[in-house]
């Protein structure tokens, strides 16, 4: 069985329009290379984290599975709070033997912004389940007040 594929002559004299050559790449061989164990090593991961506002406090949440807890560091300086850490490989497990790696290995870091109002003096970590909690006080003026409406005399 044979393919015809469409000869577009604007592409031979038209080098810029890089985008219209997005499908002639080999995209089997693209995703070998980009899950090459070489290249993989390359590749830093991060972990995903959310915040928000709880009873008073600000926290931030991140999820570390496979990571213990002595692997895990927090900081905070000038108003930035990083989490670093490492996810080890299981050293049991030959590279040869391997079939499939989804999991990235090795180092990462994650810094963010601490807002306004939140004592990163009185900031606590816990590490549970392989989520790691960060919680933090906010002072009186950052939290929200309630304003009562009052009804207008006729």
């Amino acid at each position: 069985m044979s393919t015809l594929i469409r000869w577009k002559p604007s592409l031979e004299w038209m080098p810029l329009r890089t985008f219209d050559r997005l499908w002639d790449w080999d995209f089997e061989e693209f995703g070998k290379n980009l899950l090459d164990i070489e290249s993989e090593k390359a590749v830093s991961w991060v972990p995903r984290v959310e915040s928000y506002e709880k009873d008073g406090h600000f926290v931030i949440k991140t999820d570390l599975p496979g990571i213990e807890a002595k692997n895990v560091q927090v900081t905070v300086e000038n108003g930035c709070l990083t989490i670093q850490g490492e996810r080890k490989m299981d050293k049991e497990i030959k590279e040869e033997k391997i079939r499939r790696r989804e999991v990235f290995y090795g180092s990462f870091q994650r810094s963010l912004a601490v807002p306004e109002g939140v004592k990163t003096e009185e900031m606590k970590a816990k590490y549970h389940d392989g989520v790691l909690e960060i919680t933090a006080p906010l002072e009186k003026k950052a939290l929200p007040k309630k304003i009562e409406v009052e009804e207008a005399k006729k």
